[in-house]
């Protein structure tokens, strides 16, 4: 089953709710809900903490989970588990799942990295044990992939041969790499637990955050936008936009932990985070969903991606993964 062929319905449920819910008495729910269960536990799948997500289309939707529950993945009509019993590969804690240029599906986890190409699934043994947080593409074949810990920093596929870049053999400023992205200029933006924002540029490493008046130097989460700019979250809820040579930091209004950045087409920005639900900025205005002003089933945002336009797919502390009409 297509799990966003039902989108229409789902529009038309949500917006019957939001009548009926009009004309409820004054104690019941409001406001009314704009968000709906997103279920795969029908399919026989056992219900699972969702730690990514990654919509590629409608016909193509693939979660990450927690602990050693693997990976789930929809084709359009029916769900396939990857995990330890059907790939060979213990997918624990799973941080990152892409796509590349030569279609392979990557995914990184807290102690390894590996790569399925239609067929079957290989680990890539020099990972072997290494916390992955974040894979990234860039261009066709070229990997890069963040690690945190003692042998961390980053890690880049290019002619195939890996190099790593870490505090011992480079001047990468941090080990402790929480998430990247690459820009359309190859260049590589990443988020540290303990020195900010860094980049790769030129092959040489700058901090982007050095001197700015920042609440914390533990940056969680970095989105790239279709313009080219590059948006990055902290654990103290700041928001700093790089465009071009210029910077702009934005306060989300919390003081919680981002979780995650999602960009739209028109350069939406949500965040998800956890205990304020999710924020969104327009450009202009700040906009909150919470359990409180959006009867939201949680303030603990996990993790969230893009699905139909229009439309957020988030999971929730406790295994439970929604659709948010925005």
């Amino acid at each position: 089953m297509n799990p966003f062929r039902s989108l229409p319905l789902l529009i038309f449920f949500a917006a019957s709710l939001l009548l009926v819910t009009a004309c409820k008495e004054k104690n019941d729910e409001y406001p009314p809900r704009i968000w709906s269960e997103y279920s795969y536990a029908g399919s026989g799948i056992a219900e699972r903490d969702i730690s990514v997500i990654y919509y590629e289309n409608d016909h193509s939707l693939w979660l990450g989970a927690k602990g050693n529950e693997g990976l789930l993945h929809n084709d359009g009509y029916d769900w396939t588990v990857y995990d330890n019993s059907t790939s060979g590969i213990e997918f624990d804690s799973i941080t990152s799942i892409i796509r590349d240029g030569n279609n392979k599906i990557w995914v990184g986890w807290k102690s390894g990295l590996a790569f399925f190409d239609g067929d079957k699934w290989q680990e890539v043994s020099q990972f072997k044990g290494l916390r992955v947080t974040s894979v990234a593409v860039e261009g066709i074949g070229k990997i890069n992939v963040g690690i945190k810990g003692k042998s961390g920093g980053m890690a880049t596929f290019q002619n195939n041969e890996w190099h790593f870049q870490t505090l011992i053999n480079s001047d990468i400023q941090s080990g402790n790499i929480n998430s990247l992205v690459s820009d359309h200029d190859q260049i590589v933006w990443l988020t540290s637990a303990d020195k900010g924002i860094i980049r790769l540029k030129n092959e040489d490493w700058e901090s982007m955050s050095a001197g700015l008046p920042l609440l914390s130097q533990n940056f969680t989460a970095i989105a790239k936008a279709s313009d080219g700019s590059i948006w990055a979250g902290s654990g103290a809820s700041q928001l700093i936009h790089f465009y071009e040579y210029t910077y702009t930091i934005l306060n989300t209004g919390t003081s919680k932990p981002i979780t995650a950045i999602e960009v739209s087409e028109d350069k939406t920005i949500c965040c998800g985070t956890l205990g304020a639900g999710i924020v969104r900025f327009d450009g202009k205005n700040w906009l909150g969903y919470t359990m409180e002003n959006a009867t939201m089933p949680s303030n603990e945002i996990i993790c969230l991606a893009a699905a139909s336009p229009g439309y957020l797919l988030f999971s929730v502390s406790g295994g439970k993964l929604y659709l948010l009409k925005l």
